[in-house]
């Protein structure tokens, strides 16, 4: 019996071991000449920002169609803005390339700026998660932190123009998918029936009056995919926990401030957080 356990072990670890070594060998492959995402800085006053999209088009023969970004500024008050960059048929991406970014003036600010209240925590909680799509339905997603981007802008070297990496001309972002708006994040507003200071969280239009709260929360739930970003836990934080990979509801959370829940639900970069209501 002894013999025949020593038998099968060999023969198990003469099997595993090539094969252990070849998985090692592709991740790392994958991970150091897979597709990659990053920002470089650009010599050029009017777009001094690229988006560089790398990687080892020898071992990896894919054919990028579509880039998309997507910017969070994750504090009261936020703004986040969303486009995207389509490539068809015979301009298919098949080896490394850079976009210049054509932004406005209000997305610059996004970018570049320090942040819609000036603070550091402003530049902590923002960031771009960065999309990659090839034809072979393969997406890979990257998240860059805003102090990053502001750090290549001070002190990234200019991108010199290589053979190896194609430098595009400006391209206009695909037609509808530009998406700017503020974040719905809690006001305080006065009230003149109850002369009293109370919370309206519920969503608000950019620049307008909050939105009257004309409804009972009776649950709330978080449904897959959280990216733990925090912004639902600096909403309303006696109801969200965000932990290390995932975000959770608050045992006996109180239900009673429905603006704050409806406006931590509406500024969910994914849309996980998910919530019933009946009428006030």
């Amino acid at each position: 019996m002894t013999n025949l356990l020593i038998a099968v072990l060999v023969f198990f670890v003469l099997v595993s071991g090539p094969l252990v070594i070849f998985t090692i060998i592709k991740l790392i492959s994958r991970t150091l000449g897979g597709l990659r995402a990053s920002f470089v800085r650009l010599d050029t006053a009017e777009h001094p920002l690229g988006l560089k999209i790398d990687w080892d088009s020898e071992s990896y023969p894919y054919e990028v169609y579509r880039v998309r970004l997507d910017f969070y500024e994750l504090v009261r008050g936020g703004r986040s803005a969303s486009f995207s960059y389509t490539f068809e048929g015979k301009s298919f991406k098949k080896k490394s390339f850079v976009i210049p970014l054509v932004l406005s003036d209000e997305q610059k600010l996004m970018l570049t700026g320090e942040g819609v209240d000036g603070s550091k925590r402003a530049i902590e909680n923002s960031h771009v998660q960065i999309e990659i799509e090839t034809t072979s339905n393969q997406t890979q997603r990257y998240k860059i932190s805003k102090a990053k981007i502001l750090k290549v802008l001070a002190e990234g070297k200019v991108m010199e123009k290589t053979s190896s990496v194609d430098l595009l001309d400006p391209l206009p972002h695909d037609r509808g998918s530009l998406l700017t708006r503020v974040f719905a994040w809690k006001k305080v507003s006065e009230s003149a029936e109850e002369g009293a200071t109370k919370k309206a969280g519920a969503p608000k239009a950019a620049g307008g009056p909050a939105a009257p709260v004309n409804f009972i929360v009776t649950k709330v739930w978080i449904e897959p995919g959280c990216i733990v970003c925090d912004a639902c836990e600096n909403e309303a934080p006696d109801v969200f926990w965000v932990k290390e990979d995932t975000c959770i509801v608050r045992d006996n959370a109180p239900l009673d401030n429905a603006g704050a829940i409806a406006a931590a639900a509406e500024g969910c970069p994914v849309d996980v957080i998910k919530f019933t209501t009946v009428p006030k």
